[in-house]
């Protein structure tokens, strides 16, 4: 019978973490660039115009490579997840009186109770549907939320990819945002990465401040 694999699902998450990185170092770079290009008093305005529209060409092809990788990467994650959700395993020994307790349970369990039965199943699609199809009334209304949509995920998240790359370099303040999202997918996994895995480099935190400034209405 075939495992679920959520260790793929996270080597995926960390291939995207790379590519990520990699945009934050090419805007960061960029965005240097164009400063040293500005604050030179020597260089006529036309010379100045001539320098950034060279720099931005180099950026647009850079980064045409890196959306190149993080939409593979993204997708191959994607069809992980996916063959994992069509996976069939109840071997799990507390699986059979994990049924019986929601088949059981005519009232209302604490949340606590609910929690404590889907976190023992966190990335078994299938385990997680057969226990919301035998609970009954509120549990199965709380048990249902907590089971993961890839395909909703997919949808919401290549929106925020196409927008991410349409729109960059502005749309660089997107990034943190999509990265908390692939964490989440990867902890709705059952997996987690470690603070190197998904760090994005020393210039990160200034797109994170960066984000907040415009989220106060303040200027970069």
């Amino acid at each position: 019978m075939s495992k679920i694999n959520t260790n793929a699902v996270k080597e995926q998450a960390i291939n995207i973490m790379g590519d990520l990185k990699n945009l934050v170092s090419l805007y960061m770079g960029n965005d240097r660039e164009v400063a040293g290009i500005e604050g030179n008093a020597i260089w006529s305005r036309e010379h100045k115009d001539d320098q950034i529209k060279a720099i931005k060409e180099r950026l647009t092809a850079s980064t045409r490579k890196e959306f190149d990788k993080l939409q593979e990467h993204f997708e191959a994650m994607i069809k992980v997840m996916r063959e994992n959700d069509n996976i069939y395993d109840f071997s799990d020994p507390e699986f059979s009186s994990c049924i019986a307790l929601l088949s059981a349970a005519e009232k209302q369990l604490p949340y606590e109770t609910i929690v404590g039965i889907a976190g023992k199943f966190v990335g078994n699609r299938q385990a997680l549907l057969a226990l919301a199809e035998v609970a009954k009334g509120a549990n199965k209304d709380t048990f249902s939320k907590m089971v993961f949509n890839t395909e909703s995920e997919y949808e919401r998240l290549q929106d925020r990819l196409i927008g991410l790359e349409i729109n960059f370099p502005e749309s660089i303040l997107m990034l943190p945002e999509f990265k908390d999202d692939i964490l989440k997918i990867v902890e709705a996994c059952g997996e987690e990465l470690t603070e190197s895995e998904k760090d994005l480099g020393a210039d990160y935190q200034e797109i994170v401040t960066m984000q907040m400034r415009s989220a106060m209405g303040l200027p970069k």
